[in-house]
């Protein structure tokens, strides 16, 4: 049987002013998986983390997480918050301290933890975040994607088992945008699970085990990410494209250069090796 980090069931859920932001949403998610949430904005993607960080208490419908139900005293939510970390769009909601190493430290000075851990954890969380070189310099001083990486290292320093990314390559580079799956990557270890909400189509065709789409607060398709992009009505409603690397290998399957029935490839490097077989 699947092991569950979160198990959401009816979860609903409107602001204050009655808009509807989720409706009637029943997911699970299992350990040790890779899922990329699509949508476009308003979709409720952020509204939809908010609630697994305890951000946000349902309007209606439950959530548990590891089979017990989310508590929201502040014991409780602190406990989850140290195994669920979010690393928002806007860096600048989450990064306060005065400077970068300050503000890396935070979270783990706050766990109880011994001086020499919480040293090896932000020194751990520096290199996977490539941050080095900014650890002395005020967090005002630093550029979009800078704060974005400091923001993602104060996360990993936690060690959190389930990892919430909304639109991370946001505000990157081409380079830093692309170290994002090398990041993630070193992370695996076959429990951690991510969650990475995207408007990144290719990143999320390339790097995702499941693909969920919402549409104005609603799921409308949770599964295989390669089956997704054959349903040509879904990603019309969702006004979602096709990754470029399943666009060119379906018009070489229509050439009868390639096999109707193969295996489709998900990265540039895969396609790069199916033609140079040809």
């Amino acid at each position: 049987m699947t092991e569950l980090y979160f198990d959401l069931k009816h979860l609903s859920y409107a602001y204050a002013d009655g808009t509807e932001a989720l409706t009637d949403i029943s997911l699970q998610i299992p350990k040790g998986k890779k899922i990329a949430l699509l949508g476009h904005n308003g979709a409720g993607k952020s509204t939809l983390f908010q609630h697994l960080n305890g951000i946000l208490k349902p309007t209606d419908g439950s959530i548990s997480f590891c089979n017990e139900a989310l508590s929201y005293s502040r014991k409780a939510l602190s406990a989850l918050r140290q195994q669920v970390g979010i690393v928002f769009q806007d860096a600048d909601n989450q990064l306060f301290s005065g400077t970068v190493k300050q503000d890396i430290a935070f979270g783990p000075l706050n766990l109880g933890w011994s001086q020499e851990k919480i040293e090896e954890k932000i020194a751990w969380a520096v290199a996977q975040t490539e941050v080095e070189s900014l650890l002395d310099k005020p967090i005002h001083f630093l550029s979009v994607g800078q704060k974005k990486r400091v923001a993602m290292a104060g996360v990993l320093a936690m060690e959190p088992s389930v990892l919430l990314l909304d639109e991370p390559t946001a505000g990157l580079d081409n380079y830093y945008a692309a170290q994002l799956l090398h990041y993630l990557a070193k992370l695996e270890n076959g429990e951690r699970t991510f969650l990475l909400a995207t408007h990144d189509i290719a990143l999320a065709y390339e790097w995702a085990d499941q693909l969920i789409v919402m549409e104005a607060g609603k799921i409308i398709y949770n599964g295989d990410p390669v089956e997704l992009f054959y349903q040509e009505k879904l990603l019309e409603l969702a006004h979602l494209e096709r990754p470029w690397v399943f666009e060119i290998t379906l018009a070489l399957q229509n050439k009868k250069l390639f096999d109707g029935n193969m295996s489709m490839p998900r990265s540039k490097e895969d396609l790069q090796r199916l033609i140079e077989q040809l």
